[in-house]
């Protein structure tokens, strides 16, 4: 069976229409697609202001330690507000609620 020239041309363009829609489809919505790549980001994003916070968490917990470590008078004011310490002499009033 003979095809004409014309033919051919036509169904040589319908193959490579039906290729670039394909690899449309492939590029778009498949494994590793742009879709894909969105979501990614947008989860690498969220991630990055999550490790921005615990990093400002972090370094305000090492201001504190560091606190402790160089002030006695910090460490006491912890303990009368958190443990109801007092130093001697002192008065304890205890309020019911």
């Amino acid at each position: 069976m003979k095809f004409s020239r014309k033919a051919k041309r036509e169904a040589s363009w319908i193959l490579l229409f039906t290729i670039c829609l394909a690899l449309v489809y492939i590029l778009t919505f498949g494994d590793g697609g742009f879709v894909q790549l969105r979501q990614y980001r947008a989860e690498l994003r969220g991630l990055q202001m999550e490790n921005h916070s615990l990093r400002k968490r972090y370094e305000e917990y090492l201001e504190k330690i560091s606190r402790l470590k160089a002030d006695p008078s910090e460490v006491e004011r912890i303990a009368r507000e958190r443990y109801n310490f007092a130093r001697p002499g002192d008065i304890i009033v205890n309020l019911q609620d």
